[in-house]
């Protein structure tokens, strides 16, 4: 099965996601955990490090110098995933799925809430640094997780991706970035005047509203989401071509990485466990399972890049980066598994 599953990875097609990301490949079942999973990350995985490689070998032999990184980084922060973010909304608007939005919001809500915090307790005993809470914290929620919902759970499930994405995207524009940066606090101003705060809001609109982006702008958009894979993987190689290997591999970097794959994502796993089935909405489970998928994702690229471009400790978040895209393969199916165990 992995050998056929890996023989058809093709060309990156929606938003950086390889072509054979898709349900009838998948052999989607309507169960809520699919076996074929593990294989179906290890192929995706397998393509990111090519990226991660092609990058790497590019600063190595001069094609690209590591002063380039910041444009490129900047590009993908400003002007690429908003238009990722903006074509997320673009679903056709049911009164059904309102209450799976409402939860969806409130338990993106409450997995924040308790990340924040346990990150801050744990912080104190551990020593952590702003970026290793940074990558505790904030998961890659978007450009890995939104296809993998796709794929497993369907085109409903994909709302509630994205309303946990709306929900870290606001707080990485304020919390994240503040927290990097050193400082205590963040401007009003500042982060309603981001691009991917307005695009967050003008997606909401456009969903409520149903308004289309059609024409040209879709195709623009559109076509500017796709490279957010690819970028992101290709942006990630070359940081680490200006990297020492040690500075990956590091104790503390397999530590930071367990706390983001394996202890806090079971906190939500225990709580959702516990939520009456019905409650608010009929697909509360199929809500619960898409919040945890993107609990347990790896530690977010952008946590690199913004440590990148506000002079942090990028390595050791690229370091944690790494790790994490490959041990999710075992941990993922591990927590929606304890999830579906309890639950039943």
């Amino acid at each position: 099965m992995a050998e056929g599953i890996c023989g058809r990875i093709s060309l990156f097609t929606d938003f950086g996601v390889p072509a054979f990301f898709s349900r009838t490949r998948l052999g989607y079942t309507g169960e809520w955990m699919n076996p074929d999973l593990p294989f179906l990350l290890a192929a995706q995985i397998a393509a990111f490090f090519i990226m991660i490689f092609m990058g790497f070998v590019s600063v190595r032999t001069g094609i690209i110098g590591t002063e380039e990184t910041k444009g490129l980084t900047r590009m993908l922060m400003y002007v690429i995933t908003p238009c990722v973010i903006l074509m997320s909304y673009q679903t056709e608007y049911s009164s059904s799925v309102a209450g799976g939005l409402v939860l969806a919001f409130l338990a993106a809500v409450l997995v924040h809430v308790i990340l924040i915090a346990g990150v801050k307790l744990a912080g104190r005993f551990l020593k952590l640094s702003n970026v290793e809470r940074a990558s505790i914290i904030y998961t890659n929620s978007g450009n890995l997780t939104v296809p993998l919902v796709m794929s497993v759970l369907g085109t409903k499930a994909v709302m509630y991706a994205s309303t946990f994405l709306a929900v870290q995207t606001i707080l990485v524009w304020t919390h994240c970035f503040a927290l990097i940066k050193g400082t205590s606090g963040f401007s009003w101003k500042k982060m309603m005047s981001n691009v991917n705060t307005i695009a967050i809001i003008l997606g909401i609109i456009c969903f409520f509203a149903e308004i289309r982006i059609t024409g040209p702008l879709e195709t623009a958009f559109t076509g500017m989401g796709k490279t957010i894979g690819p970028l992101a993987m290709f942006s990630i190689g070359i940081m680490l071509g200006s990297s020492r290997v040690t500075d990956i591999f590091r104790i503390r970097n397999f530590m930071v990485s367990a706390m983001r794959l394996l202890l806090f994502p079971v906190i939500p796993v225990l709580l959702f466990a516990l939520w009456p089935e019905g409650l608010l909405s009929d697909d509360s489970r199929l809500v619960f399972t898409t919040v945890l998928l993107a609990t347990a994702a790896p530690s977010a690229v952008i946590v690199s890049q913004m440590a990148l471009i506000t002079n942090q400790d990028y390595r050791s978040a690229s370091g944690v980066n790494i790790i994490t895209d490959f041990l999710c393969i075992f941990t993922i199916p591990f927590i929606i598994w304890i999830y579906i165990i309890i639950s039943d």
